[in-house]
């Protein structure tokens, strides 16, 4: 630790006076090709920002070297060893020496989850600003596995005890977490609808509904062989889109709280279907009438094997009940529902080369936040649609590209609303902010939240009006981590309602 904090202070006084991000990309998968490195080329236009060197895996190097290439991407590239919770003393070394070299202040970590802490802990120690994927951390075996279910709440609090040791020794930076709703106009929105209720009426929110699903059909022996957005490690849904919905009803649940009426306790009940289910809802005979006898040329695994093991393989789907109680009585429910199991547009029997966007993946999504007897807020946002590079005037409308509407009903003859309705699309709220209608605009919310991580790292924005430091995102993991070890605790047969202390 001496050396690291040596480190950090020769890094500030060497930086001291600089507002350029000088970013270190940590994975270069399909998500950071697709939204990090553009959106880094774009911003680069109008703010000092520079993308100086990437690190991947040794296991991608050929592969990457070669899309560099394609791509014309000059930028020096880095390959490392595939390591989960310890990073190796060699490794340390020559990233500090790729930070040396390049002069680099700020880190994107965008890598497989199980190694965002390692990541996150070295950049902590290194005095580095960091721009982190969600989730914050997910664990192998968390599906099945009680000690790594509550392991992924013990990694956030070390990395907050991390970040603010670092922060108590004068290392002024930001540690943002990319959980990208935080930055979408349509759900400030929403967070200001909440806000403006609780302020006229004293009412909190009372109820939270929210669903998401990908859409992401998955053939039975791929489910054992693809490794991006895995099932195949003891995790699956809840560690991946997933953190996006929970962090949405705590941040809704948040809006509403008022200091008298705050809850204490959080109970949470959840139960996940995993693969083992899957065979039952789609069997080989079922493939074999869809797809025909070609179904067999893909198929690398027979049934029998697979429920060997996809009873410890990652969740597909997931639901949780979670109640908010204060002094013992109940104030507020929240219900989760999380799929990659639903509407897909996937017709074909070997996966596309893009399986973060191009492998007939389609959003529905959908959620509905009471206070009480003054306003329900509904949002929806269903596609219909799989590829999303071109978005034209219709792509608002119901399974468009960009459908996003808000409803919000009020009960105005208590509020002083014009009317018990009023509608919101995404264009509406989004024409003022320099949103471009020919893209996906969740591409561009992305676009959003590298802004802020850019501003804060040149001084312009302070840590105070970030939208995602991690110091706010300690409940969400809590209630990721217990999505977990309630299912875990139910699959044993034990009492599967799991307790936490909150605000």
């Amino acid at each position: 630790m001496q050396n690291s904090t040596v480190f950090a202070k020769h890094l500030r006084e060497r930086t001291a006076g600089t507002s350029a991000a000088r970013i270190l990309l940590i994975g270069i998968g399909p998500h950071a090709r697709r939204t990090y490195i553009p959106h880094v080329a774009l911003l680069s236009e109008t703010r000092p920002v520079k993308l100086c060197a990437g690190v991947d895996i040794e296991a991608n190097e050929i592969s990457l070297r070669a899309w560099a290439v394609d791509q014309g991407m000059r930028e020096e590239l880095f390959f490392v060893p595939a390591f989960t919770t310890l990073m190796p003393a060699w490794v340390e070394l020559d990233l500090d020496r790729l930070v040396e070299r390049h002069g680099i202040n700020a880190v994107i970590i965008s890598t497989e989850p199980l190694s965002h802490k390692a990541y996150a802990m070295w950049a902590l120690s290194r005095g580095l600003h960091i721009m982190m994927d969600k989730p914050i951390t997910t664990r192998a075996a968390a599906v099945c596995d009680v000690d790594q279910a509550r392991g992924i709440e013990q990694d956030i609090k070390d990395l907050l005890c991390a970040y603010r040791i670092s922060q108590a020794s004068g290392t002024d930076t930001c540690f943002i977490i990319n959980s990208h709703r935080r930055f979408h106009p349509g759900f400030s929105k929403v967070i200001a609808c909440i806000e403006e209720i609780r302020d006229k009426t004293g009412c909190p929110v009372t109820s939270i509904s929210s669903t998401h699903c990908d859409g992401q059909w998955r053939l039975p022996s791929e489910i054992v062989t693809q490794d991006y957005h895995s099932y195949n490690q003891g995790y699956g849904k809840v560690s991946h889109s997933g953190y996006h919905i929970i962090d949405s009803v705590y941040r809704f649940l948040k809006a509403g709280l008022v200091p008298a009426k705050t809850p204490d306790t959080m109970e949470m009940f959840s139960s996940f279907v995993q693969p083992d289910g899957f065979l039952h809802q789609l069997g080989e005979g079922d493939y074999l009438r869809i797809f025909g006898e070609d179904y067999s040329s893909v198929r690398r695994f027979q049934e029998k094997e697979l429920r060997a093991v996809f009873s410890r393989f990652g969740e597909m789907d997931a639901k949780a009940l979670v109640t908010f109680r204060k002094a013992g009585a109940a104030v507020c429910q929240a219900q989760i529902d999380l799929k990659h199991n639903g509407f897909a547009r996937r017709t074909w029997l070997r996966p596309g080369d893009d399986l973060y966007k191009g492998n007939g993946r389609v959003k529905h999504e959908r959620h509905e936040i009471q206070s009480g007897p003054f306003q329900t807020v509904l949002i929806e946002s269903y596609q219909s649609r799989d590829k999303h590079d071109q978005c034209g005037p219709g792509d608002f409308e119901v399974g468009g590209n960009n459908h996003f509407d808000i409803h919000v009903f009020r009960n105005c003859g208590i509020t002083g609303d014009d009317a018990p309705l009023e509608t919101w699309k995404l264009s509406d709220l989004a024409e003022t902010d320099g949103y471009d209608d020919g893209r996906l605009y969740t591409e561009q919310v992305k676009e959003a939240g590298l802004v802020e991580f850019v501003r804060c790292v040149e001084g312009s924005l302070p840590k105070s009006d970030l939208s995602s430091n991690i110091e706010d995102h300690l409940i969400s993991a809590q209630m990721m981590s217990a999505m977990y070890v309630s299912h875990v605790l139910g699959r044993r047969g034990e009492h599967p309602v799991v307790s936490h202390a909150i605000f």
